[in-house]
This record gives C-alpha cells, structure tokens and sequence, in this order.
C-alpha cells in the first residue's frame, strides 16, 4: 500500500491544536471571577457609591480599582489584537511566497480558529473597557451600536 488516507490529515495534529485551543477557551473563562461583585443602580449603571459601602471602603477605592481594570483591558486587548494582525500578515506572507496546494489549504483552515480566538479576546477586552470607561454594563451588542469607538482607551 502506497500511502494511507489517515496520513493525508495530520489527526493528531488537528487533536493536538484542538486540545491547546480548549485549554486557552478554559483559561480565558477562568478570568471571570476576577472582578468583585459590583452594585448596578437602574438602567444598568454601576454604582460606584453602593459598590465602596458594601465592600467598606472610599468611593475613590472602587474608582482605582475601575480604572486599574480599566488599563488591564486595554492592555490585553492592545495584546491579542496586535499578536492577531502578526500572525495574519507573517501567514499572508507565507502563503503568497509557497506554493499552494492541499498542505496549505490545511494549514490555513487549522490556522483560522487562533485568529478567531485572538479576535474574540480583542473583542472581549474592548467591550470590557467600555463598560468600565462608561460605568455602564451593557450588552455587546449595545457595545457595538452606542459604542462612539471599538478600540479600548486607557483611564
């Protein structure tokens, strides 16, 4: 036998990346419970005031504490985004100076879901910094329609 069609799809390869994607899916949901519980006035407004009495400390505490998370976000998503247009401009590169054929196509379909992922936590982390520049928590989808800019800004 020549050749086997197993061998045609690196398997273990695309397990391999599976399992690698699914860890950094776990360890970006990890990151949730990293922000306090915040107090929500009406219309979905974060109540800076309420949030520093129940936690008993100034209101200027809770403000550090906003704008600290504030410049995280910005940083992580600054991050992912800048490492996102790396990797699709060295991989245009790569696939305009090779030769196309079928280990191409693989490698650009088993290269898609890290651009997906690194868009997800730009997007992720922009949506963040607005909520927390605004003091508003809003859906991403009022993210998206209010929003004056989608990239994130520093306090």
């Amino acid at each position: 036998m020549v050749g086997d069609p197993r061998d045609l799809i690196a398997w273990r390869d695309l397990k391999q990346n599976a399992s690698l994607i699914e860890t950094l899916w776990k360890a970006l949901l990890g990151t949730k419970g990293a922000i306090p519980d915040l107090r929500i006035a009406e219309g979905g407004r974060i109540d800076i005031a309420a949030t520093a009495a129940a936690y008993g400390v100034e209101a200027r505490a809770v403000t550090i504490f906003l704008d600290q998370r504030q410049q995280q976000t910005y940083a992580r998503s600054l991050f992912a985004g800048a490492l996102d247009l790396v990797l699709v401009v060295a991989w245009l590169v790569e696939m305009s100076l090779s030769h196309w054929g079928g280990n191409q196509l693989l490698a650009a379909l088993e290269f898609a879901p890290f651009w997906l992922f690194l868009a997800l936590v730009t997007f992720q982390n922009a949506w963040l910094n607005w909520q927390v520049r605004e003091r508003h928590l809003g859906s991403a989808g009022q993210f998206l329609a209010t929003a004056d800019n989608l990239f994130p800004r520093k306090p």
